[in-house]
């Protein structure tokens, strides 16, 4: 069910609010000020920016990285304004004035912007005449280049990258459309979204989009354009012309109801689908971004909060098809959490937030090392001591993906329209909503939300699918997952009491790898044994039906069968000490799982185990 475009929650502004969370105000820092610096500094050393210099001095040839390193080179920008306007330290871009000038002195008049196509390829532009648009990622880096202009003016009001993003946009728009124009698909999404934040900055600002000589409208209709192309291959000016499952073109956006196909691309082509529905009101696309959405919540996300199970093709695999060896990219995982972000704009449903929690709790800071400068590809739920976080990569597409996600969290927390207000996630933080203003502390036993406001209000409080006993210092009515509550003008404090100790959860019973077997959560929290063991099966004990324990270091321990434990570390934290063995699922004594037995699980793909007397 989708909500009307006047209902619709709207995310706090980066720069009105303030995280206070004790792991995640230090977390967010440490991504500001060494991960940023640390990750522009090596696309810096390896020629990433050279590239436009190359490009802007008519040279050919000997293009540093790959095809879509503009495209990360933007998505560092993007993730370096959001920061920036969150932290309200302009001077942490000031190292990007160069950046942003190779790149408009790179720019061709028309507007078009592509690095490797020119110094490599370039009679084979859009996968022509013998190239690859699957390889040469064009759509996904004029997207990028659009997203960081939009971003760069957000958090500065400058318009120097700005007017980069309109003259590519105004290019694309220009030559990719119905006929006569080219029939191109995005062979990597992300322009999508890009061309609609594009169109929107114009909506709420069209004095500006006459000044850059903005096409108002023509962006939105281009984003639909490149929606409605998939599974359109008639007449494909580009080559492959028709990107399969890959690339979602298997068949047209409306119809389709599934997650399939490279999931990065995939994640942020749902985005695209989630927010061209909220900005059209359009039914059907709505209709088929809510399918898409529950087929991953129900069928496919594995636990850690990642996507993406197979690497061959970086792709989903079918239902319940979550092996524990699995590839699970972090740029899938972040596209995850753009599409829950769009998904809970389209429709304010509480359970996009139950979902992504994970995601965002587990995968993100998992994604990055401690020291905040070693980074993962992969996210796997199972390692026998061959994992180990990089310096650097020859695809860095995770970091940039990394820093955006991250510049974004702090709008997710609260939402707001009109005289309401949405609590979505349990991290401390302080906001400021118009004429309202929140502010969430951890207090024992729960949360306290005070809230500010000059009217009456309806405050709508998540109820986590992980809190035992949650109650609320005030009345409240459900509505669509959230504990609805009326409160008068002035200041109320909200008491939001439940427990989250550590608990057992089992798979659905469809998911093979994971008979038998139990994980371990604190809330949101997951955890992993990490160690080392002689052998692989060391790892893998029988335990017994004990709760865990909750340690006075952090730790939880779980006793095994054979009169042992198993120390267990937050999954976020695994890794740092080395390549060690680490495991999530463990077998669980007194479990037996049937598959035929279905009772209680419908739309769910993990639940607690209570035990055998249960």
């Amino acid at each position: 069910m989708k909500l009307s475009s006047k209902a619709r929650p709207c995310p706090a502004e980066l720069g009105q609010v303030t995280v206070t969370d004790a792991f995640f105000a230090p977390f967010i820092e440490k991504i500001r000020t060494v991960t940023v610096p640390d990750v522009l500094k090596k696309f810096l050393a390896d020629g990433a920016v050279e590239n436009y210099r190359r490009v802007a001095q008519g040279e050919s040839g000997g293009h540093a990285g790959p095809p879509w390193y503009h495209g990360l080179i933007c998505e560092v920008i993007r993730g370096m304004c959001d920061l920036a306007a969150y932290s309200h330290d302009p001077t942490m871009l000031d190292p990007l004035s160069d950046v942003i000038d190779a790149i408009a002195r790179a720019q061709r008049e028309d507007g078009w912007l592509h690095p490797y196509d020119t110094l490599m390829r370039p009679d084979q532009v859009w996968g022509l005449c013998g190239g690859n648009a699957r390889w040469q990622h064009e759509t996904y880096d004029c997207g990028c280049l659009i997203e960081a202009g939009v971003h760069h003016y957000r958090a500065t009001g400058k318009t120097s990258l700005l007017a980069c993003s309109v003259k590519c946009a105004n290019y694309l728009a220009d030559h990719i459309g119905p006929p006569p124009k080219w029939n191109i698909s995005t062979e990597h999404s992300i322009a999508e979204s890009a061309l609609l934040s594009l169109d929107a900055l114009f909506d709420a600002e069209p004095e500006l989009a006459e000044a850059l000589g903005a096409k108002r409208g023509d962006y939105r209709r281009l984003a639909l354009f490149f929606i409605d192309s998939k599974g359109n291959n008639t007449n494909r000016h580009q080559f492959p012309a028709f990107l399969q499952e890959y690339a979602q073109d298997h068949r047209p956006a409306r119809e389709q109801r599934e997650a399939v196909g490279h999931a990065v691309r995939a994640t942020l082509f749902y985005a695209g689908m989630a927010e061209a529905a909220a900005a059209t009101d359009d039914a059907e696309l709505s209709e088929a971004a809510s399918a898409i959405w529950r087929d991953i919540a129900e069928t496919k996300l594995h636990i850690n909060g990642s996507v993406g199970a197979h690497r061959d093709d970086e792709r989903f695999g079918q239902q319940y098809d979550l092996p524990n060896d699995a590839y699970l990219e972090t740029c899938a995982g972040v596209g995850l959490i753009f599409f829950a972000d769009a998904m809970f704009r389209l429709t304010g449903e509480a359970s996009v937030w139950n979902t992504a929690e994970s995601t965002i709790v587990n995968l993100l800071p998992a994604a990055v090392s401690e020291d905040g400068v070693h980074y993962t590809y992969e996210n796997p739920l199972e390692s026998r001591g061959g994992q180990e976080r990089w310096s650097w990569h020859g695809c860095p597409c995770c970091p940039p993906m990394l820093l955006k996600a991250v510049g974004e969290l702090p709008s997710y927390l609260f939402s707001s329209a009109g005289n309401r207000i949405w609590m979505n996630l349990y991290i401390d933080a302080d906001a400021n909503l118009g004429d309202a203003s929140v502010s969430l502390t951890s207090a024992d036993g729960g949360k306290t939300l005070t809230v500010r406001t000059p009217c009456e209000t309806t405050v709508f409080i998540r109820i986590p699918d992980w809190a035992h006993g949650f109650t609320l210092s005030l009345p409240y009515e459900i509505e669509k997952g959230y504990a609805a509550v009326r409160i008068p003008a002035g200041e109320t404090a909200i008491g939001i009491r439940y427990t989250a100790e550590p608990v057992k959860i089992t798979a659905h019973p469809w998911v093979g790898a994971d008979h038998g077997r139990i994980a371990v959560k604190a809330g949101p929290v997951l955890y992993c044994c990490e160690k080392a063991v002689e052998k692989w099966e060391d790892l893998d004990p029988v335990l017994t039906e004990d709760p865990p324990i909750r340690q006075s270091d952090g730790t939880l321990t779980v006793q095994t069968v054979d009169g042992g434990a198993l120390r267990l570390i937050e999954y976020r934290r695994w890794n740092n000490a080395g390549a060690l063995p680490m495991r999530i699922w463990f077998r669980q004594g007194g479990l037996r799982t049937d598959p035929r037995d279905l009772t209680g699980w419908d739309g769910r793909l993990y639940r607690e185990w209570l035990g055998t007397e249960a």
